[in-house]
Order: structure tokens, then sequence, then C-alpha cells
């Protein structure tokens, strides 16, 4: 994930790329920093493209259920990812982000 250079500082953007297109997905960017996130987003985005074999769902996925983990972290004030209590939003995405081709 990288910050918005043109999204203005409270978006995250997230691209991923194959040999059929481009995909961007936009989320808001949350207050905070946790060390762990991007090795969570690199993994689910390995397990759900073993699952899918679609770049564009699993980039959907996978800002979704980051974004939900964060969310979490966030509310709960958590000086650690809430691993285990997004669990569920891993398995199962909310889908609240689209990605949109490039």
């Amino acid at each position: 994930a990288a910050a918005a250079a043109d999204g203005g500082p409270g978006v995250v953007e997230m691209i991923a790329v194959d040999d059929h297109g481009k995909w961007l997905v936009r989320t808001p960017r949350l207050p905070f920093k946790r060390n762990g996130s991007g090795d969570v987003t690199a993994a689910l985005f390995t397990g759900h493209y073993t699952e899918t074999s679609d770049v564009k769902e699993s980039l959907r996925r996978t800002a979704s259920s980051v974004y939900d983990l964060l969310e979490n972290t966030y509310e709960a004030e958590s000086a650690e990812l809430r691993l285990i209590q997004a669990q569920d939003v891993f398995a199962h995405p909310r889908m609240q982000f689209d990605a949109e081709e490039l």
C-alpha cells in the first residue's frame, strides 16, 4: 500500500497488476500506523489470489480485510494489530471497497 500522491493525505491506495489489467483501490487513511500491516496485506493478498486467481477480486478483498483490521485496532487503541479479533473479516471480507481499472 502506498500513500496517495493525488488522492490527498486522507487516502491510501493499493495497486495490483497482472497480464489482464491494472487495478487500483482506495481506502480512507486511519490516523495511526502499526507495525505489521504491510505483512498482513501481502499475506492476505496472496491467500485471496490463491483462492480466486483473480487480481481485481483479491485486491478488493485485501483492502476490505486490512481496513477492518486497522479500524478495529484503532478503535481499541491497541498497540498491537488485533489479528485474532479480525480473523472473520480475513475469511469473509465485508467488501466495502471496489477496485477500478487503470
